[in-house]
């Protein structure tokens, strides 16, 4: 099966989005690299629908590279970051439906990645400025900002302080917000970064999933 995916360099890496599979990359910092890995991240993304009684496709993988895309800098501190193709088609219905689940999903294994964690554990500093706290934090401020980017989040005051209790209040407007965006096609234009419910909802799967695997690494490094 043949799978497309549109390529950005941001932050230092290259990350290979695979346009069919929502929450679905591979990254490195080498764009060979990255791009080496999408066939086995496809596989490994299967697994893992599988594993949640999805159906999922028995033939080879293919990919194909769409766009690449450089991040760039419209002011010192802001990074603007890939609009593809792929991103302005309104969501429909059954793909809202399905990022529900893979919303849910997401959201059970970051939980269980941080499981069994104590508040030294959450505190303790692994990295230059980073906990598995902070990352936390940073999880739920994202998935804020991205609703604000379009105009659907509540109001910045209101986002909690508490890393739990943050994650858990805007996934919850997140999946409420979710389902009135079908057939939605508007865009946006923040900070000369361009904007749709589709990116948004790209960038928010991407963000988790990439997130829970920097907190396993965290955590290994826990007994060091």
């Amino acid at each position: 099966m043949l799978y497309h995916l549109n390529l950005e360099e941001m932050e230092g890496r290259w990350i290979a989005f695979v346009a069919e599979l929502p929450g679905c990359f591979a990254s490195d910092a080498d764009q060979t690299v990255a791009l080496a890995k999408a066939p086995y991240a496809v596989a490994d993304y299967w697994g893992w629908l599988r594993a949640h009684g999805e159906a999922v496709p028995d033939e080879p993988i293919q990919t194909r590279v769409d766009e690449v895309h450089r991040a760039w800098n419209s002011e010192p501190d802001y990074e603007v970051n890939a609009f593809f193709a792929a991103d302005r088609p309104p969501l429909i219905p059954d793909e809202i439906a399905r990022a529900l689940r893979l919303q849910e999903w997401s959201h059970a294994d970051r939980l269980a990645s941080v499981a069994g964690l104590s508040p030294d554990d959450l505190a303790r500093e692994i990295e230059e400025g980073w906990s598995i706290r902070r990352i936390l934090q940073h999880v739920g401020g994202a998935e804020w900002w991205y609703l604000d980017r379009l105009g659907l989040a509540f109001p910045q005051a209101e986002v909690p302080e508490d890393a739990f209790v943050r994650l858990e209040k805007v996934r919850a407007h997140f999946r409420m917000v979710l389902p009135s965006l079908a057939g939605d096609a508007r865009l946006a234009e923040p900070d000369h970064e361009l904007w749709s419910p589709r990116k948004m909802l790209r960038r928010a799967l991407w963000h988790e999933r990439d997130h829970t695997d920097h907190i396993l690494q965290f955590r290994r490094r826990l007994t060091e």
